[in-house]
């Protein structure tokens, strides 16, 4: 086997890897309003198999300080889950990749709550499950940049 076979086999490994954490931290988010402390841990780690040192370390940084700063500010409207999801898919997707899955996943979540409450004439629930969206964002992100 080819050394360049391998390594397409290694980045399958890495983005089935990626989508199954994924969907696990959305189903788990949608269940009990929280996600596991393993589950960026092991995005983390999964992120370490074809690791872009600079863009890695700062998508660990930057990517989850618009989560965090809200979090600070206004208490009950970002969950450390969700803060943690995001700094671990920084990582793993880098920066550039990490502010599009951001910015996407959040769009998801806004126009698919504002049609449910418009469309279903429904209220709003206050507190949204976001690892759902933002992992969809990831994934869309992933298959852009990546």
């Amino acid at each position: 086997m080819k050394w360049i076979d391998m390594m397409q086999y290694i980045h399958i490994v890495q983005l089935v890897s990626f989508i199954m954490l994924l969907t696990y931290a959305a189903m788990i988010d949608l269940k009990t309003r929280t996600i596991p402390d393993h589950i960026p841990v092991l995005i983390i780690l999964i992120g370490l198999i074809d690791i872009e040192p600079i863009s890695a370390v700062l998508g660990l940084m930057l990517v989850p300080l618009p989560y965090f700063i809200m979090a600070l500010l206004k208490e009950n409207s970002i969950g450390g889950g969700d803060i943690k999801l995001m700094g671990a898919c920084g990582f793993c997707l880098g920066l550039e990749a990490g502010y599009m899955a951001s910015i996407l996943g959040l769009m998801l979540a806004i126009i698919i709550h504002f049609a449910y409450s418009v469309i279903g004439n429904k209220k709003v629930i206050k507190n949204i499950p976001l690892a759902p969206y933002l992992g969809a964002g990831c994934l869309i992100a992933y298959f852009l940049v990546k």
